[in-house]
């Protein structure tokens, strides 16, 4: 992967996380290891809480389950749409009409 660098660096500026695909179809997170290890540490702990924060805790992760679920529906639809119409959907295509001379 020769632009793996240039990810982790991009990672390291932004705090953001890079998800990528496989040749196989298998989905996979590039982070930074403290955000994992909150996450890991987060989810162990739910013994701990309340019942109000434990419903919090379970609307915030359906809440993000359902948008993870509409970018995988958005990313499905647009394959599809590039495999419908069969040629690359990046391309900018541009139309021109005439217009009428005034004189």
């Amino acid at each position: 992967m020769k632009n793996f660098k240039r990810i982790l660096e991009l990672i390291r500026k932004t705090g953001d996380r890079f998800i990528f695909e496989d040749e196989d179809g298998q989905i996979f997170v590039i982070m930074d290891i403290d955000d994992y290890e909150g996450i890991v540490l987060q989810n162990s702990q739910v013994s701990d809480l309340t019942e109000k924060e434990l419903l919090n805790k379970i609307n915030k992760d359906i809440a993000v389950w359902r948008d993870l679920q509409k970018v995988k529906d958005l990313d499905e639809d647009w394959q599809n749409l590039a495999e419908d119409n069969g040629k690359d959907i990046s391309e900018d295509q541009y139309y021109l009409e005439p217009t009428e001379d005034e004189e």
